[in-house]
């Protein structure tokens, strides 16, 4: 259901396609873009915009699932585009976009930067978006099939899984009707990235399971008295303890001396 005077902005980004490698739209941007035209009631209503340096062809996809028009920010590839995306952004009282971009870094920073830009609380993985009063109210997608229902008052930014409403069909019409509006191109400084060489985890020291199938399946099913315990060293001093530790280690090949 549509909100009047609600101002909603849908951010979006041209993904790359896994077999053809060409141009296409993203999974959560296109849900994004879904529920943005869903709250705002007509595509005219709807501000969608782009930073970045694609093409028109490649953001043309938006414009057939129901943008009537792509405002595009120009920026370098490197540029930290969350300042820039916040002073086009400053008057939006919903901000919607996909959990993170199909193409580029792809690190999902940018939500809660531009979050952090805007002073706005951040709410992640919407499934489905209402608006109650001045607030804003979820369910967030959660692994397992398990869903949690968030709130917060407006102005809010709203990361949109890409299990959330379905996609417009795609149509040649609403492609040529639509538009791609450039504004000019804002100098920005150049995102500034520490790398690191990535370090193995500890893992840690666990015994092999010398057991075979059928015994791991009767201690999965026993009852409580017929699981095996560890062993549990209460006599003996200090010296005798340690050895009991050190035979364990041995007998599973954990140490090698």
């Amino acid at each position: 259901m549509s909100t009047p005077m609600l101002k909603v902005a849908v951010l979006v980004a041209p993904a790359i396609h896994p077999v053809s490698g060409r141009p296409c739209t993203h999974p959560a941007d296109s849900a994004a873009l879904a529920l943005g035209l869903k709250l705002a009631g007509s595509p005219e209503r709807l501000t969608v915009l782009y930073a970045g340096a694609a093409s028109d062809e490649a953001l043309s996809g938006y414009l057939a699932q129901g943008a009537s028009c792509v405002t595009v920010l120009p920026t370098a590839e490197d540029a930290d585009i969350a300042p820039l995306l916040a002073a086009q952004l400053a008057d939006a009282e919903l901000v919607l976009c996909g959990t993170r971009s199909g193409g580029g870094q792809g690190s999902a920073l940018l939500p809660y930067q531009l979050a952090e830009e805007l002073e706005a609380p951040l709410l992640p993985d919407a499934l489905s978006v209402a608006i109650k009063g001045g607030s804003v109210e979820i369910e967030q997608f959660l692994p397992k099939g398990q869903r949690r229902a968030l709130a917060a008052a407006l102005p809010v930014v709203v990361t949109v899984h890409e299990r959330a409403t379905p996609a417009l069909p795609y149509s040649h019409a609403r492609k040529e009707a639509g538009k791609v509006r450039r504004l000019a191109p804002v100098a920005a400084r150049a995102a500034e990235w520490r790398y690191e060489p990535a370090g193995r985890r500890a893992r840690p020291l666990v015994a092999a399971s010398r057991a075979s199938g059928h015994e791991r399946m009767l201690g999965a099913i026993a009852a409580d008295d017929g699981k095996t315990t560890g062993l549990v060293v209460k006599q003996g001093d200090p010296v005798e303890k340690a050895q009991v530790l050190l035979d364990y280690l041995r007998h599973h090949q954990l140490v090698d001396f």
